[in-house]
């Protein structure tokens, strides 16, 4: 009779971790974009810098992207009806995935996530601050929230947050560059 409790309790603990697998991906990816905006942050003194053989934009410009890329995302998810969500295949999305890079100078970002010319320090400090905010409530957002991207196209919470993160790294080699090559 003990070792039947003991096998049940085992399988029920297994069902349960496995259950609770997409927010334990989604709190990781959570983590993992809120460590990558800390990082953005710290460039906030080196924030006026350029290295045109790099980037024709600033350090607070791409910094500056970031945070907007967050928020605006953010909303879409927010806003999106988990009812129309449907799970489609695209093969870029898969190779942006699988390498977890993000080709540069290959596209340019909308004027909605499209910084102003000048970026002040209050400015990346507001965006950083609400950015941050996104980032906790991510996770807790319905699983079939979702964003269309024009070019990676549909994708749920999970798979947008993995797109968060990868889309900041590819911004933070940039930054990273920018101040390596001066």
């Amino acid at each position: 009779m003990k070792n039947r409790i003991h096998i049940i309790l085992f399988f029920m603990t297994g069902f349960l971790l496995l259950s609770s697998a997409p927010s334990i991906e989604s709190d990781k990816g959570k983590s993992n974009l809120k460590v990558k905006l800390n990082e953005v942050t710290s460039y906030i003194a080196v924030r006026d810098t350029i290295n045109i053989e790099v980037s024709e934009a600033s350090v607070a410009w791409h910094m500056d992207h970031i945070y907007l890329m967050v928020n605006q995302i953010y909303k879409a998810l927010k806003y999106s009806d988990e009812s129309n969500y449907k799970a489609e295949s695209n093969k870029t999305r898969d190779y942006v995935f699988t390498s977890n890079t993000l080709p540069r100078g290959k596209v340019s970002a909308p004027e909605s996530v499209r910084p102003a010319e000048n970026v002040t320090i209050t400015t990346l400090r507001m965006h950083y601050d609400e950015a941050l905010a996104k980032v906790e409530k991510l996770p807790l957002l319905a699983e079939n929230k979702h964003f269309n991207h024009p070019i990676l196209g549909t994708m749920n919470r999970d798979e947008t947050i993995k797109f968060l993160v990868i889309h900041t790294e590819h911004h933070l080699k940039i930054i990273r560059d920018i101040l390596n090559k001066e």
